[in-house]
């Protein structure tokens, strides 16, 4: 039953996934590359960017492929690393033990585990611990164990699973929700704007359960739904997987995210919506009266994909309502409800799954106040309005095949050079101190090495 509901899901995918492992031999990721025998075109545009069969073996819980318990090939390893140089350089430094601009840094070495822990049950994980060299810290990262099984509702394939993770939007099957959106590799040395949208700030600080289903309304059109549960890390636990202290949200924080998707031929469109909602304390405190953030999101995704060449779109809004019932009577925030508003589009084309270009434009715009941005000494102004562009070149160069030696490794040689036209809320002067937005634009280059 279970392999009729692929073969009917993957419809007309599986024979280009077929095409792409005859003619391509090198395995991009290698825990999931092991397990499948597939070569990482068939699963990523590059990567991390998935393909209609990688949302398929993801949604299925990593179990797909003639492997039906753990092995030592589920393990593997990534480094990244790279060169920053900002326009101007930061005065004290770029961060604490780096020099004020052209500094090298190891960013993140990492070690997974990815693929099935049971097959006949459908149960699998993607498991990722993280060294970050910038904190010189350890944290658990990105972490899904799922669950999936499969049926046949009124002649329709159906798929649904439960999941465990510690990140809203990092279950998701599409590269347009933060988890997994652009910049895929982003600067952790360069300047970063003071505002975030709490759908963001919440990765690795919280643990959830939640339920998703996919069910083909024809082969070509798929209707998918998901809901999570969240709830804060106690501070012990978050001290002690590297990602204390505690955020200080009361109560369950739900998630929900609803898509649908038409393949039509070497083409598919997607287009979503997404949410949350939570009661953080104030800042500092882990009981009382809270503060309310709602967050609701529209996405959307096209993909063009051949054997020798790749398109694809990504575009998203977010809006979020900041009710902040116990902060301003505080006095932390100058208003008693903000919004905020952050936008993004991406366009990357991939060549012979060796040489890519990504084309990004991201914006954030919102309410002033004084009393929630001045806090921070890089905002003087109170506005969190950024606007920024990204030009990306990217290199893969064992998409071909891998070195005899180890022929699983893939590695990711990328540049990318980030403009600023304006930086929390000015172009000029937005921290009271003479630094301009263009300060901060930054050239970033380096490796994602994985093996």
């Amino acid at each position: 039953m279970v392999k009729r509901i692929v073969q009917v899901m993957v419809g007309g995918v599986a024979a280009s996934a077929a095409l792409l492992a005859a003619s391509r031999p090198a395995e991009a990721i290698p825990s999931f590359a092991a397990q499948t025998g597939l070569p990482c075109a068939a699963c990523h545009i590059g990567f991390p960017q998935l393909t209609p069969f990688g949302r398929l073996f993801k949604m299925k819980a990593y179990v797909l492929g003639n492997q039906d318990f753990p092995d030592a090939k589920n393990f593997s390893a990534m480094v990244e690393g790279g060169y920053t140089h900002l326009n101007n350089k930061v005065a004290g430094g770029l961060s604490p033990d780096y020099p004020s601009n052209n500094a090298w840094s190891i960013q993140q070495t990492s070690l997974f585990y990815g693929g099935v822990l049971d097959k006949q049950l459908g149960l699998g994980a993607f498991v990722q611990g993280t060294f970050d060299g910038i904190s010189h810290q350890f944290t658990w990262d990105n972490t899904d164990i799922r669950l999936a099984r499969g049926l046949n509702l009124f002649g329709m394939p159906v798929v649904y699973g439960v999941t465990f993770n510690n990140n809203p939007t990092m279950t998701d099957l599409w590269n347009t929700l933060p988890a997994w959106g652009y910049p895929f590799i982003s600067d952790s040395l360069g300047m970063g704007p003071t505002a975030s949208l709490q759908i963001n700030n919440l990765a690795q600080t919280v643990a959830g359960f939640g339920g998703y289903s996919a069910i083909n309304i024809t082969p070509e059109d798929m209707l998918y739904g998901e809901v999570d549960l969240y709830k804060s890390l106690p501070d012990h636990t978050a001290f002690a997987l590297g990602a204390g202290p505690s955020n200080g949200i009361a109560g369950v924080t739900p998630y929900w995210r609803v898509a649908y998707q038409h393949s039509m031929g070497e083409n598919s469109i997607e287009v979503g919506a997404s949410g949350l909602t939570d009661h953080p304390y104030p800042s500092g405190l882990k009981h009382g009266p809270t503060d309310n953030l709602t967050d609701v999101g529209l996405d959307l995704q096209f993909q063009h994909i051949e054997a020798n060449q790749s398109f694809s779109v990504q575009a998203s809004w977010f809006h979020e309502y900041q009710h902040w019932g116990a902060s301003y009577r505080q006095g932390d925030t100058a208003n008693l409800n903000d919004a905020l508003n952050v936008e993004a589009i991406t366009a990357s084309y991939l060549w012979r799954q060796m040489f890519g270009i990504t084309e990004s434009f991201n914006s954030i715009t919102g309410s002033g106040d004084t009393g929630l941005y001045n806090t921070s000494s890089s905002n003087a102004n109170g506005k969190p309005n950024t606007d920024s562009f990204t030009t990306e070149l990217d290199y893969y160069p064992f998409n071909r095949g891998g070195p005899k030696f180890f022929p699983w490794a893939n590695a990711k040689f990328f540049a990318e050079y980030t403009t600023y036209t304006q930086f929390n809320g000015l172009a000029h002067n937005y921290d009271g101190n003479g630094r301009n937005a263009g300060d901060n634009n930054v050239f970033f280059t380096g490796i994602w090495f994985v093996f």
